[in-house]
């Protein structure tokens, strides 16, 4: 594959599973013994996994720094960001440094230097961060560095900024948060994403623009609900075609109620939902 570990210039991360998908930090942090052995690695997997037994599969990332040393004594920050279309497809991703005391606008500056044409992403941009499906933040361009969930955190893999095209709201817009929900589970899954919506504007149009954004088929989408829910959560309600999307509840959210693709995937049994609870004496 190529991989070749350079002392001072790159380093190698371990991993028992993608690092994208799983918050774990790297197996071979500077905690970890160099002489650590693959068979006391295989002990750990299956002390952590449910099942008795385990196959060892380790994922190996080539990073283009070495962690800490230069990069710290520098001031800098890796970070990385991934790029998605209007779409909401991750199209690339990248490592970039940015000072430790500087700000968003740092970051998506950086991000303008690395978008490539064949991803369609023009125009000025912004930086996000979601978390189990939903939105964290959406980061104004003078917001610190420091302030990032993400910042000085381990695995940069999976703690990492969304970036994407911006928008300019007409007046009167807003712009909100869908998301999707498993219509069994009612947890969020996949990628929320962010639509300018005016006052009073029918659930309806806002699906359609929605199966229109994502294209979705007509055979899957006819199947899809469009539910407001409050900001705790606690009030939900399924709209009809003919209601406005901003009544009767302050500040709300629309998510997308639909069947999940695949529930019983690796990146649903990795979730905290659904990890079992073990209390020991």
């Amino acid at each position: 594959f190529g991989l070749t570990e350079k002392p001072k210039e790159n380093a190698l991360w371990l991993f028992h599973a993608p690092p994208s998908c799983t918050a774990e930090e790297a197996l071979n942090t500077p905690a970890m013994r160099e002489q650590t052995t693959l068979k006391e690695l295989q002990r750990q997997l299956s002390y952590l996994s449910t099942t008795s037994k385990r196959q060892l599969t380790l994922h190996v990332v080539e990073l283009t720094f070495q962690p800490g040393g230069t990069i710290l004594q520098q001031g800098l920050c890796p970070l990385c960001i991934r790029f998605f279309d209007d779409r909401v497809r991750e199209v690339g991703s990248e490592v970039i440094f940015v000072p430790n005391d500087g700000n968003v606008q740092d970051v998506l500056t950086e991000a303008q230097r690395h978008l490539k044409p064949e991803w369609g992403i023009t125009g000025s941009l912004r930086a996000l961060e979601c978390a189990d499906s939903r939105l964290h933040k959406v980061y104004r361009p003078d917001h610190p560095v420091r302030g990032l969930a993400c910042f000085c955190r381990a695995n940069i893999f999976f703690h990492c900024v969304r970036i994407e095209a911006d928008q300019e709201p007409a007046p009167g817009q807003r712009l909100i948060e869908i998301f999707h929900c498993d219509r069994s589970s009612q947890q969020a899954f996949a990628q929320p994403f962010l639509l300018l919506v005016p006052p009073g504007e029918k659930s309806g149009s806002i699906k359609q623009r929605c199966k229109a954004k994502l294209q979705v088929p007509d055979s899957e989408f006819k199947s899809w609900r469009l539910v407001r829910c409050s900001k705790s959560g606690s009030s939900r309600v399924h709209l009809k075609d003919e209601d406005p999307w901003d009544a009767e509840v302050q500040d709300p959210r629309l998510c997308l109620e639909h069947v999940h693709p695949n529930p019983l995937n690796s990146l649903s049994r990795q979730s905290r939902h659904n990890k079992p609870l073990t209390i020991k004496a």
